[in-house]
């Protein structure tokens, strides 16, 4: 058994996202019911019934997170952990944060480009209700893009005040306090792949996920886990187990 446990935050996040979906359940009721349709009571009501469904998906996910980190944090059969200074640790999470800041670079340009298409479809063929519910959307694209700039700086600021560890398992990584699971409804492990030192730029694994944003959008991103010196064989031999593993 490990003897430092780390704090498995993801329920906290399944708990907030079940409050705010109950907050916009409540917010698509109160629309549909008292707010007449035309003056804007359909697009509130739409918009709040689908952050309602968005946050049971994603508290569902943060719950199969935290089950997933409970049982890497617990194991006694870990493929590695690694421990790592605090210089080593900030220059990782400032190249996971430019890699965050593309991800939901592209996955805006993606669901607010068809946001901004729906919204001038609405204003223009819809009369005036349709009108309204454009203006809402394109409210709402505004907010969408707040949070695409604001959530990797939070991102940056966890992981610079979370433990300084690495954790391998069979079934995912806990890296700086955050969990990847190799397979779950939302995202999967393509590939590992082990990466020489070359220059100041430490060895690295590198794991291959795939986020799916809808039925046919696909993310890609990479987590990269720094390699301590001497641990390279290890980590070589990871890649390979990890790639054996998530062969179908």
């Amino acid at each position: 058994m490990l003897k430092r446990m780390m704090e498995n935050t993801q329920r906290k996040w399944c708990y907030r996202s079940l409050f705010l979906t109950a907050i916009f359940a409540i917010i698509c009721i109160y629309a549909f019911s008292f707010i007449d349709g035309m003056s804007g009571g359909y697009a509130i009501a739409f918009v709040s019934f689908f952050f309602a469904i968005t946050g049971v998906a994603v508290a569902a996910l943060f719950f199969h997170r935290a089950q997933v980190m409970n049982s890497i944090l617990n194991s006694t059969r870990l493929l590695a952990h690694w421990i790592y200074s605090a210089d080593e640790a900030e220059q990782s999470a400032k190249r996971e944060y430019a890699n965050y800041q593309e991800r939901n670079r592209a996955m805006f340009l993606v669901i607010g480009g068809m946001l901004v298409l729906v919204a001038l479809v609405m204003m223009i063929f819809a009369g005036e209700g349709g009108f309204i519910t454009g203006v809402f959307l394109l409210a709402f694209t505004v907010f969408l893009f707040i949070v695409s700039r604001v959530a990797p700086v939070i991102a940056l600021k966890y992981a610079l005040g979370s433990p300084r560890e690495a954790y391998i398992a069979e079934n995912g990584i806990v890296y700086e306090g955050a969990v990847y699971p190799f397979q779950s409804f939302l995202m999967k492990m393509d590939a590992a792949t082990f990466h020489k030192r070359t220059g100041k730029k430490p060895a690295v694994l590198i794991f291959s996920f795939t986020q799916f944003v809808g039925l046919n959008i696909r993310s890609p991103f990479d987590i990269e886990i720094p390699v301590p010196e001497g641990e390279e064989e290890k980590a070589c031999k990871i890649a390979d187990k990890c790639i054996f593993l998530n062969d179908p």
